[in-house]
């Protein structure tokens, strides 16, 4: 498979523990068997400056959730240029996260000014513009056990009460229905193998 003209951003986003990882990795093995030019990436982090900002963003230090928001901004605003680049080439891009997460974590979870953080999502969703947004949707307390199941301590984020994750499944689902048109919701529940046939279902829809 050669190069696709002005590339392909393919988003992979959902609770922690909902699979997206997963899903990512198996994706990215199935299309290189098959050839296609890829580069992955994540959306906390992807970049040296993301990475070291996402040292921060998940450490305990105390802080006001506004400050979530700048720093995730932050690591958008850096993901811009790489991500240019590798459309450059031609390339299908798999990226652990999106904007949307900024709707579900800050929005929701956060309780932050919707107007305020509502403009940087549509902000990163317009220079960003993945082309299809593959959201999991999980039941948060078998993603809590998930998550929490990882050695090592819990990140500022793992350590949320579950209500908080209820807010941010719903800011997931609401942030699919404003951008139904590249969206995708799929059952996080089922099968590993199941919801891996439809996420390349998915990808293989924007690829013709």
């Amino acid at each position: 498979m050669g190069p696709i003209q002005d590339g392909l951003l393919i988003v992979f986003d959902g609770i922690d523990g909902a699979g997206k990882t997963t899903q990512l990795e198996q994706a990215q093995a199935k299309l290189a068997a098959e050839g296609w030019p890829l580069y992955t990436g994540r959306n906390l982090g992807g970049t040296p400056i993301g990475e070291e900002l996402r040292q921060v963003i998940l450490s305990p230090l105390p802080r006001p959730e506004t400050a979530n928001l700048y720093i995730s901004v932050a690591i958008q605003e850096a993901l811009v240029g790489a991500i240019e680049s590798e459309r450059a080439l031609g390339k299908i891009i798999l990226m652990d996260r999106g904007p949307l997460s900024l709707a579900a974590y800050e929005i929701y979870g956060s309780r932050l000014d919707s107007d305020l953080a509502w403009k940087h999502v549509e902000d990163g969703m317009s220079k960003l513009a993945p082309e299809l947004t593959i959201i999991y949707d999980a039941d948060v307390e078998t993603a809590l056990r998930r998550t929490r199941q990882k050695p090592g301590e819990a990140d500022y984020f793992e350590s949320k009460s579950p209500d908080y994750f209820e807010r941010v499944a719903e800011g997931y689902r609401e942030a699919a229905k404003r951008y139904d048109k590249t969206c995708l919701i799929i059952d996080a529940g089922q099968p590993i193998e199941a919801v891996h046939e439809q996420t390349m279902k998915a990808i293989r829809e924007v690829l013709v």
